[in-house]
């Protein structure tokens, strides 16, 4: 097998030149589309044996239409954990994916993000054509911008498979989440498909497109919730966005924020590190009320020992249905969810009626894991 085939993901995750690592690394706040994925804790290394096929080379001048069965670049051999912070790490012989809370992604070259793939509904598959018509998603924000232009490929042939992997130039500056319509490309083969395996070299283990000459057919990719918001809703204090996007990124369960009326602010916060096992954001009212967010690993106890004060009925914490609760310790109501559980969800108020700390808790927002 070639330098290039090994390169394109149909490699054994149980090589021997693979090595598991799980650095401490403090995320960075992605606000857009940085350079590398940007932010991305790195959670694979390659042996020197193995970084010896795998050395990055930037994307070359040419477009694939100036030469259209060439590579645009040379996979870096690294793989990132993209999105979510990991999981808890299971020892074990195997390596991705389960291992990790997150999906794997092949991180490209400098000042490239990554991209995910599938074959475009419009135009028929045929193993024996040299022309592959897919539609490219971009994983890194860039707002509602197609990626025209600005797709490179690399693709890698062995006996067994295919392996096509794409990257797409990130956009310059901050860029929105949301994001557009998938991209029609066409990817240029040196030779068909015919009976091997179509991969999408992106994502770890590479995802099967098509086997024996067939498109596999996969379920249709979850969407990202519909309650998840940007950290910039979070108000009013704007110059918190960066916490709690570190936060949200930071943690394996999910972290939400207030959305208040004018004359509020945040007075305290903690828990954006990597890995933190508790978010506490305290805001602070015009008239000095009060109002704290307790998230994470609070209280595992039984309910009544975590529980405090008077349980009166039910309240809202965002989305999720908790415990409202009159005269808790230090506080004069509260929200439990999922007390005595690791996630759990506690608000409290303070110099307020209990109709305004409804009201506040049932506005919370989930902040999205993008």
């Amino acid at each position: 097998m070639s330098d290039r085939s090994r390169e394109g993901g149909s490699q054994d995750p149980g090589d021997e030149g693979l090595q598991r690592v799980r650095p401490a690394i403090r995320p960075r706040v992605r606000v857009g589309a940085l350079p590398a994925l940007a932010g991305l804790v790195v959670v694979v290394a390659l042996t020197a044996a193995a970084v010896a096929f795998g050395l990055t080379r930037g994307p070359a001048a040419g477009h694939p239409s100036d030469s259209p069965t060439a590579n645009d670049y040379e996979l870096t051999g690294r793989l990132s954990c993209f999105g979510q912070a990991p999981g808890a790490f299971t020892p074990g012989p195997d390596l991705f994916p389960k291992d990790f809370g997150c999906p794997m992604m092949a991180v490209p070259p400098q000042g490239y993000g990554a991209a995910t793939w599938t074959l475009d509904p419009s135009a028929a598959f045929s193993p024996n054509a040299t022309d592959l018509h897919i539609l490219v998603g971009e994983r890194a924000c860039h707002g509602y911008e197609r990626a025209d232009g600005r797709i490179v490929q690399n693709v890698a042939y062995s006996a067994a498979d295919v392996v096509v992997t794409l990257a797409v130039r990130s956009l310059q500056g901050p860029q929105a989440c949301p994001f557009g319509p998938a991209t029609p490309y066409t990817v240029h083969l040196n030779e068909p498909v015919g009976s091997r395996a179509l991969l999408d070299g992106g994502q770890w283990p590479p995802n099967a497109i098509a086997r024996g000459g067939q498109p596999v057919v996969s379920p249709t990719p979850t969407p990202y919730p519909s309650s998840w918001h940007q950290p910039m809703d979070c108000s009013p204090d704007v110059d918190a966005a960066g916490f709690f996007k570190a936060a949200a990124m930071g943690t394996a369960f999910d972290v939400y924020c207030a959305v208040l009326p004018k004359g509020w602010s945040v007075s305290s916060k903690s828990g954006y590190e990597q890995g933190a096992p508790l978010v506490v954001v305290t805001y602070g009212g015009p008239a000095g009320e009060v109002l704290t967010l307790q998230q994470g690993n609070i209280c595992t106890k039984s309910t009544s020992s975590c529980v405090t004060g008077q349980q009166a009925g039910t309240a809202m914490f965002g989305d999720r249905e908790g415990i409202f609760v009159d005269g808790p310790a230090d506080a004069d109501f509260a929200v439990y969810v999922n007390p005595s559980l690791n996630p759990s969800w506690i608000a409290l108020g303070k110099g307020m009626s209990a109709e305004t700390f409804k009201t506040l808790t049932a506005g919370l927002i989930m902040i999205g894991k993008w």
